[in-house]
């Protein structure tokens, strides 16, 4: 019992204590060590994840807000010239009103003139380059904002036509680019479109009618030509 007692209060068992503390402090470190890990990783994850979600939903948005605006440029088909100048007029009679279609009316009194909206050549052509050519368009939302705000932070739509030969409005080529931005997540969509022109069997009037939304200028167009946009890429 003596001996028990002395070998307890011995210099050997107070070192033995000590080295159990120090093997207890590494245990805990590597405890801590290995859940700071694994906090780590599943933050790593999250973000991964977030940034896959979001991306791909700009990705969805611009696409169909691409596919939006390629339906009101291909839609509109005219038989007549009357028919085309009722739309312009909003004439509840024909399915292809201003008032509903202002895009497709906007590029055919903006595109193929003489000037305002120049054609897109390259950056060394003097006013032919993209701070000439290329023209910005707002997405107005109906229903919830919140839930737009949701969806995208920003959204902007770019468009430049170009032609060689304005002679031959054939030969027409509208560029749309649909960007789409959430936080970091940036997503750009381009199409393009080729116009094709058919006479109306009709005699050549031409029209000029002022509206703020397609028509600012009071431009002419040759109310003769049938316009028909059909999407190429």
């Amino acid at each position: 019992m003596r001996l028990l007692t002395k070998i307890r209060n011995s210099k050997f068992h107070s070192d033995n204590r000590g080295s159990a503390m120090i093997v207890a402090i590494v245990v805990s470190i590597i405890v801590i060590a290995f859940t700071l890990s694994l906090l780590l990783v599943s933050y790593s994850l999250f973000t991964s994840t977030a940034k896959r979600v979001t991306q791909s939903q700009v990705k969805e948005l611009a696409k169909s807000i691409s596919f939006e605006i390629g339906d009101e440029l291909t839609n509109p088909k005219f038989n007549t010239k009357d028919e085309l100048l009722a739309g312009i007029n909003d004439d509840s009679s024909v399915i292809y009103r201003s008032s509903e279609y202002n895009l497709w009316y906007y590029i055919r009194y903006n595109v193929c003139q003489n000037e305002g909206w120049v054609s897109y050549v390259d950056e060394t052509t003097a006013g032919h380059i993209a701070a000439n050519a290329f023209r910005y368009f707002s997405v107005d939302i109906y229903g919830d904002s919140t839930k737009y705000a949701a969806m995208a932070d920003d959204i902007y739509i770019c468009m430049y036509w170009a032609n060689d030969d304005i002679s031959d409005k054939n030969e027409t080529v509208l560029t749309v680019e649909v960007t789409v931005t959430k936080g970091e997540q940036t997503y750009t969509l381009t199409s393009y479109y080729e116009l094709a022109v058919y006479p109306f069997d009709e005699e050549h009037t031409t029209d000029s009618t002022m509206n703020e939304y397609f028509n600012p200028n009071g431009r002419y167009i040759d109310l003769s030509e049938n316009w028909v946009w059909t999407k190429i890429n």
